[in-house]
């Protein structure tokens, strides 16, 4: 019996191995053909087509309302916030400052030019009384020879002689005079002259460089600066009616709505991906159901830190754009890939 027990037992723990062995291999080839699933999925997981990103509806381009001269702003036709079109009145100036300080400048210029002219023709008159007095002493000194030739003859008394040498001495003292005068009046006018050519010059100058300002401004009907955008909206009003301004002053800036576009924070992981020339889509928050589109235009060429992560702000040129898409609206982003994964 104890023989019989011995056999029974040893045959049981043989099954019992085997079976763990075959328990054995199947776990192993379960592992295996799991392994090679997942290798499949990640393999066959798709390429990322798209980066979404955060953004902000902004514009490229603003115009500040000012003047480059001191003007009083007499009337403002706008608000904040106003929506303008070309042509369309903006604000009004006196601008009698500019007008007087003009209008004085163009007497001050007359008068310099009028005595630059009078002091030409002081040393012209002057010459030309020369030239008579040279052609009478000529004359003297003829007549001086022949009464010499007579006193010498004896026809001529001595009285008389001494009486034509005088005159024909104080004629040639005279003309000395004469000559010194317009000599001395030449050095004078040349002097006043340049003096006075200067003055004119600085005079034409301030003429000139206020027109310019005035012309700068842009005005219709004499004072008024209108808007020169076709879309525009005013942004801020700065200036007050009755209070003066200039050039360090702005009236009020207006922004250009048909240069919006949309400015994106892209995370640093994804900036690699970015290209510009990309289509992008934007959805504004305000109305998910309107999909705007546009092109990256501009990537920055330096990281940032915002919000306690490393950004990369990007620009988006709109192609379509209408009056629903407000500036400062915050719109989601979504860049389209394709191109870069045709590629790859």
């Amino acid at each position: 019996m104890k023989r019989l027990a011995y056999i029974v037992l040893v045959l049981s723990m043989t099954v019992v191995l085997a079976a763990c062995g075959s328990a054995e291999g199947a776990e192993g080839e379960m592992t295996d053909d799991a392994m090679s699933i997942e290798g499949e999925m990640e393999a066959e997981a798709p390429t990322v087509a798209s980066v979404d990103a955060f953004g902000v509806v902004s514009a490229k381009k603003d115009v500040a309302i000012s003047v480059d001269f001191n003007a009083r702003v007499d009337k403002i036709h706008v608000q904040a916030g106003e929506k303008v079109t070309e042509g369309m009145a903006l604000v009004d100036f006196d601008i009698s400052e500019l007008n007087n300080d003009l209008n004085a400048k163009k007497r001050d210029l007359a008068f310099y030019q009028n005595k630059l002219g009078q002091k030409n023709y002081d040393a012209t008159k002057l010459s030309y009384d020369l030239d008579v007095a040279k052609e009478e002493l000529r004359t003297n000194e003829r007549q001086f020879e022949g009464k010499e030739t007579l006193y010498e003859s004896g026809a001529l008394s001595k009285d008389d002689f001494e009486a034509a040498r005088n005159e024909l001495v104080a004629k040639q003292t005279s003309v000395k005079n004469m000559e010194l005068n317009l000599s001395t009046t030449y050095a004078s006018v040349n002097n006043s002259n340049t003096e006075i050519q200067n003055t004119v010059q600085k005079l034409l100058e301030d003429i000139k460089r206020l027109e310019e300002k005035y012309e700068a401004a842009n005005f219709i009907n004499g004072n008024q600066i209108a808007s020169t955008l076709k879309n525009g909206v005013v942004s801020e009003v700065t200036g007050t009616e009755g209070a003066y301004v200039n050039r360090e002053n702005t009236v009020m800036t207006l922004v250009d709505l048909d240069s919006r576009i949309v400015t994106a924070d892209i995370a640093e992981e994804f900036i690699g991906k970015i290209k510009i020339g990309q289509d992008a889509e934007i959805i504004s928050q305000a109305n998910p159901d309107k999909t705007y589109h546009g092109k990256i235009s501009r990537v920055w060429g330096i990281s940032v830190k915002k919000g306690g992560e490393t950004i990369v702000p990007i620009e988006i040129e709109l192609t379509d754009i209408d009056d629903a898409l407000y500036l400062n609206f915050n719109v989601d982003v979504k860049i389209m890939l394709e191109d870069e994964v045709a590629t790859q």
